[in-house]
């Protein structure tokens, strides 16, 4: 197990300004009825929390999910695994080497860190307090990172050798997302993995300002070229498909063919270089560049879906 430091409960320094009246008061506890929509904390259309804790640097949140109603971030700068719920407040937070992408594990409550310095994917429990559960030694620097069954699809940026791969639990490369053209490489800088089946794959490449959605053996079935950087990619349980767009500002929503349906998240929400972003159960929640410490949270199923 790997050596890791945790720091039991702190409170968060919190936004008066932004976050909405009407929340459970701080020490309360409520759980949701399954048919119950988890998005009824936020009064309106959105919120925002604040993520950084007393006496900490300003913070670089590479990676975002939720697990239940919780919200668990990649604070990249302060080498922290944060934990909030919905409603904002602090609940915990892990030390690790270099915690930078970060994703669900298919059927359970764990969570899969990359830790690229360190050549390193790194298991966490969330049963009760964060648990390290077992770490993975990597052949590459991965920073992107999503679960397929008992595989990950994992990204690396490296300049000289940009790819998707394939690994099973032990780190081994299973497969290679190539190119179908010769030498000609697939990708440039691969930010941000998404799996929209178990042979379809979303990769957001701010390098070539390109969406890819591509088959496992490099069947590239479209490609949404931006103008401008596009930075992360999801996918909800209904396969539609969200794309942050840096430069921007803003999240489209897409059709599974790749189509731009509508904008969910724009200018006016403020949002500054969204970073990372995930979505579940009505609920999307995105990050944004440093030294931003602000986490949008977005009731996605509220919001009207114009043409574009």
């Amino acid at each position: 197990m790997m050596a890791a430091e945790y720091r039991k409960q702190v409170l968060a320094q919190q936004d008066q300004t932004t976050c909405p009246d009407g929340r459970p008061t701080y020490g309360t506890s409520r759980k949701l009825a399954p048919s119950e929509e988890r998005s009824t904390w936020i009064q309106g259309s959105h919120c925002w929390i604040k993520a950084s804790l007393p006496e900490e640097s300003p913070c670089l949140l590479t990676g975002v999910c939720f697990l239940g109603d919780n919200i668990i971030v990649c604070d990249n700068e302060n080498k922290t695994l944060k934990r909030f719920h919905i409603d904002g407040k602090f609940l915990e937070e892990m030390f690790l080497t270099d915690p930078c992408g970060i994703c669900n594990m298919p059927n359970s409550t764990d969570i899969a860190i990359t830790e690229p310095e360190i050549h390193q994917i790194t298991r966490c429990s969330f049963d009760n307090a964060i648990t390290v559960d077992f770490s993975i030694k990597t052949e590459k620097q991965y920073q992107c990172i999503a679960a397929l069954d008992d595989k990950y699809v994992v990204g690396c940026c490296d300049i000289a050798d940009p790819c998707i791969d394939f690994i099973d639990g032990n780190g081994t490369i299973l497969k290679r997302m190539k190119s179908k053209n010769g030498e000609a490489k697939l990708f440039k800088n691969p930010a941000s993995i998404a799996c929209l089946s178990s042979e379809r794959f979303l990769v957001s490449d701010p390098g070539i300002c390109s969406l890819i959605c591509a088959s496992s053996t490099g069947d590239v079935r479209f490609r949404l070229e931006t103008t401008g950087r596009p930075s992360s990619v999801c996918v909800d349980s209904s396969g539609a498909i969200f794309m942050a767009h840096y430069d921007q500002g803003v999240v489209y929503r897409l059709t599974g063919k790749g189509e731009v349906e509508g904008m969910v998240v724009n200018e006016k929400f403020g949002v500054s270089n969204p970073l990372s972003m995930c979505v579940s159960k009505g609920l999307m929640a995105i990050t944004e560049e440093t030294p931003s410490d602000r986490i949008l949270l977005v009731k996605v199923i509220s919001l009207r879906m114009p043409r574009v």
